[in-house]
């Protein structure tokens, strides 16, 4: 049946609300000057969301409702484009000397005498990913990395989950070009990177070194869902191609770029000859630590875009642009000692324990040492005279032994084969160590909160602030006391925050919880190298816990995807003592796994795929019905695959199965199957 074609009012009530939605957005993200209250943005949201969903042929690119598409295909990667004016380096400078030189060779290439100043424009040199938005009359059709600085991967989807990014310049602001390349830098905030670093410290997954590293493996996720949780943000620095319109000055077109919606460093500032310059390095660098984002330097350019062009480039780098970078946070100071920190997940880390040494304004006593193949690099020993060093939020590190100034005697430090608090075998994976005893108190508190995690036994009253109370209290010493709680009701409703009824949710989140899938209870376990995907397969291929927990090395590699390393760790975790007491006391406990494949079923000898958005239910827990019904369920298309559930914003997997000739089911065709079985969302 055709869809009906919107009334005149509808469209126009729908590109109004756009506008609208669109400004409020700029005002919210990029100025900081919200104008209507949330639950107020909320409703127009939900009107336009409505309109669309009523007439499908009102939902456009730059709605603010289609911000988060559909998944790539796993394994599919991204494409590549070049960039219509390349992104090419900046020279970086370390003194005043040098940015003095800088400003006297911009005079001799422009014949100019040496006593003429030259304004610049100073920004800060945020330390983040920089990307390239290209604009095709106002509208965002393409977002790009830098690259190798002529060509980037293909990164839109994921960009326009950025909030402070505009799906549409702003018109009512001026003259809209007709293609401009808007270049910036994405950023975490120092305080969004801290709250990322408690969430790591909740699953198996290694923390991010700094903000940098966390915004760049953000950017590289196949689901734009969750490049979207991650609160990343936007800031221009500039243009590269340009058409329809023109400026004069570098300080015109970026002050422009702010009003067509994006936002641009509050720090900016023109400064009317190099000596300017310098002295607003020197006072961003006093300021460093109270702004929002890391920051490792300034940038300053040539203000006249007409100087700009006439100075062109080099091979490698425009001749008008610098980088001003601050000096290292680094002190020297000596190794009084080396320990093993076991890490939230298992990891041991060596570190060293330094006299005290004032560094960036803080007193640092210890250093991370990062790993074994490091430290072997470095060769750092008890007694060695180090510089150690301090970047942002990153924990200060030993970069350098001074070796001249080594005692005699000093020896090579050794990682200890068992885990120092828990005296468990050690696993080496690479150039990392980690304690493969599950019960490790090194560990409880970020096993637990993996364990209770929505994909996981999925306990939601476990979360971080009541774990902490219940660990105080002396309730949970283990991951395995999880199963106890309902037992200690007296202890539980003495506790701040604590009533009948929430303690009520708790007791029934956890009967629920002793009966998961064995993939889900497979991925709660935390075994190293084993996420979602892989206890999927493994889930799928053995059947039950205990074929899984008898499988050998061997058998193990039979699963597609799974190498000797996770083999090996998979056959640790089972083959230890103190996890085999785990597991025992979990059955004790009544914690049985549900096979993900059971021999009868409606759906056995099934294949199920999942593509674009689901209304009615989460996409995990659309697996779930799946193989709770006998079936299969796997992450791309192939000829394996028997049928395919295709939402909103379904992509190539829906071509293919096409293509392939499977059978494609909508949300509401599936939710009838499933409601027929008996099975409940």
């Amino acid at each position: 049946m055709k869809p009906k074609d919107p009334p005149r009012e509808a469209a126009a009530r729908a590109a109004e609300l756009r506008r609208i939605l669109a400004r409020h957005d700029h005002l919210y993200y990029n100025l900081g000057a919200p104008e209507i209250s949330d639950a107020e943005y909320d409703g127009l949201f939900r009107e336009l969301k409505e309109l669309e969903e009523k007439y499908p042929s009102l939902r456009t690119p730059d709605s603010p409702t289609q911000r988060v598409g559909a998944p790539l295909e796993r394994g599919a990667g991204f494409a590549t484009a070049r960039h219509r004016v390349p992104m090419l380096s900046i020279e970086s400078l370390f003194g005043e000397g040098e940015v003095r030189e800088f400003d006297a060779r911009i005079k001799r290439f422009l014949s100019l005498p040496p006593d003429t100043p030259v304004e610049y424009t100073a920004e800060p040199k945020y330390d983040g990913v920089s990307a390239n938005l290209v604009y095709e009359k106002g509208l965002l059709v393409q977002g790009l990395t830098r690259g190798d600085g002529v060509q980037g991967e293909v990164i839109t989807a994921n960009l326009k989950t950025i909030r402070s990014i505009p799906l549409r310049l702003l018109e009512e602001a001026g003259p809209v070009p007709a293609l401009v390349e808007i270049r910036g830098e994405v950023l975490l905030s120092k305080e969004n990177f801290r709250k990322l670093q408690e969430e790591t410290a909740t699953t198996t997954a290694r923390p991010f070194r700094n903000a940098r590293n966390a915004v760049a493996g953000t950017l590289k996720r196949l689901d734009p869902a969750e490049v979207a949780e991650r609160g990343l943000e936007f800031i221009s620095w500039g243009v590269g191609a340009l058409e329809g319109v023109s400026f004069e000055t570098y300080w015109d077109l970026i002050h422009q770029v702010r009003k067509w919606g994006f936002r641009i460093s509050p720090q900016v500032r023109k400064c009317s000859s190099i000596e300017e310059v310098i002295s607003y390095h020197h006072e961003m660098e006093g300021v460093r630590e109270e702004l929002p984002y890391e920051m490792d330097g300034i940038v300053a350019k040539v203000n006249s875009l007409e100087l700009q062009a006439r100075l062109g480039r080099t091979a490698r780098s425009p001749r008008w642009v610098l980088a001003y970078k601050f000096p290292p946070r680094r002190a020297r100071s000596r190794v009084k000692d080396i320990v093993v920190q076991v890490g939230r997940v298992g990891t041991l880390t060596p570190v060293a324990i330094l006299e005290p040494v004032d560094l960036g304004g803080a007193t640092v006593q210890r250093a991370t040492l990062h790993n074994e193949e490091i430290l072997r690099e470095r060769d750092v020993r008890v007694g060695d005279t180090v510089i150690v060093e301090r970047a942002g939020d990153v924990i200060p590190a030993v970069v350098e032994v001074v070796k001249s100034e080594r005692p005699k005697g000093a020896r090579p430090f050794e990682m200890p084969e068992r885990c120092p608090v828990c005296g468990a075998e050690t696993l080496k994976e690479g150039a990392f160590y980690f304690c493969t005893n599950i019960s490790c108190p090194a560990q409880i508190r970020a096993r637990i909160l993996h364990m209770a995690q929505r994909r996981a036994l999925d306990i939601d009253r476990l979360g971080p602030k009541y774990v902490d109370q219940l660990m105080e209290a002396g309730l949970l010493k283990s991951p395995a006391d999880i199963f106890d709680l309902p037992s200690k009701k007296k202890e539980i409703l003495a506790l701040p925050r604590w009533g009948k009824k929430s303690f009520e949710n708790l007791v029934e989140q956890i009967e629920r919880a002793k009966r998961p899938t064995l993939a889900r209870f497979l991925f709660a376990l935390g075994i190293r190298g084993v996420g979602e995907a892989t206890a999927r397969d493994l889930a799928a291929h053995f059947g039950d816990l205990d074929a899984l927990a008898k499988a050998s090395v061997e058998e193990l590699q039979q699963v597609e995807g799974i190498g000797p390393e996770v083999s090996r760790s998979i056959r640790t975790f089972f083959d230890l003592p103190e996890n085999r007491k785990f597991l025992e006391r979990l059955r004790k406990a009544g914690v049985r796994p549900v096979s993900s494949a059971p021999a009868r079923g409606p759906l056995a000898g099934t294949t199920w795929c999942f593509t674009g958005k689901l209304e009615s239910f989460t996409r995990d827990r659309a697996r779930e019905l799946v193989e709770e019904l006998g079936g299969k369920t796997v992450d791309s298309v192939s000829k394996k695959v028997t049928h395919l559930v295709a939402g909103p914003g379904a992509g190539s997997k829906l071509e293919k199965a096409r293509k392939l000739g499977i059978r494609i089911l909508g949300e509401e065709d599936f939710l009838a199957l499933v409601k027929k079985e008996g099975k409940t969302l």
